[in-house]
């Protein structure tokens, strides 16, 4: 498959595992190393079809700014695939646990830490939207997990919500439509709130500021999401484990290429 018929099939793009749809452009945008001009191209096409996935912007940022873009676009692969939040995040979570641990919608990272401490009483929150891949990777589960509203959770009185970022900067993150209400209303009982950001989820100030403009800019054109501030968690799970939010600027690994600034 040529490198733009591959494009196009990555514009179309359904699946919400970002790890997978980070995978499959970092080859496709290997493929555009000789042509700098179709690599800026196809950079701006991915990040207009899916602008709330920072995964994506992340890598093309580096990829970019590269001397060799087919490198940084195996490098960017190899660290999304080994990414350890996951493993970090479960081993990080209370134990012994008696009180339920909740999770907002069953994100792919957060997923794979639940999936990995069955001791626990898990219960997973209904999103607004995109839910229906959360049926099937529950489906796959062995473990019962409890599926419930904003309110029923709240009556359990969950110790812990995780929730994960599709993207986050120094002081904000992106985060599925709906977690700001959730945060506000299992505040009220006490709840600590993790932030989930994976490997290649964190962006320097001034590339998450491009994407939260062009996430305002066709708001009506893709999935709606929560922008929220970084204080409201009280710690943020990554890949060496957890941090207070203050400190997420220091893992920026990723530079702002100043042709994501405007991407029309």
């Amino acid at each position: 498959m040529q490198p733009f018929e591959r494009l196009r099939y990555l514009a179309r793009w359904s699946d919400d595992d970002d790890s997978a749809l980070v995978s499959e452009a970092a080859d496709c945008l290997a493929g555009f190393a000789d042509d700098p001009a179709g690599l800026v191209v196809a950079c701006r096409r991915l990040l207009a079809h899916h602008p709330a996935t920072g995964a994506l912007w992340w890598l093309c940022a580096r990829v970019l700014a590269a001397p060799d873009p087919a490198d940084a676009a195996w490098e960017a692969w190899q660290l999304v695939n080994d990414d350890h939040t996951a493993d970090r995040l479960a081993g990080l979570l209370p134990f012994p646990h008696d009180e339920p641990v909740a999770v907002l919608g069953w994100p792919d990272v957060a997923g794979a830490a639940l999936a990995e401490r069955p001791d626990l009483d898990v219960v997973a929150i209904r999103r607004r939207t995109g839910d229906d891949h959360r049926r099937a990777r529950l489906a796959r589960r062995e473990a019962s997990i409890r599926i419930v509203n904003d309110v029923e959770a709240c009556a359990l009185e969950p110790s812990h919500l995780l929730v994960e970022a599709t993207a986050a900067g120094p002081h904000r993150a992106v985060v599925a439509a709906g977690a700001g209400d959730v945060l506000d209303t299992l505040a009220a009982t006490g709840t600590v709130a993790w932030l989930v950001a994976g490997a290649g989820r964190v962006l320097p100030e001034r590339l998450f500021a491009a994407m939260q403009s062009e996430l305002g800019r066709d708001a009506d054109e893709h999935a709606p999401v929560d922008v929220v501030d970084l204080r409201r968690f009280a710690r943020v799970a990554g890949p060496s484990g957890l941090a207070a939010p203050d400190a997420l600027l220091r893992r920026v690994d990723c530079p702002v290429a100043p042709e994501l600034l405007r991407l029309s």
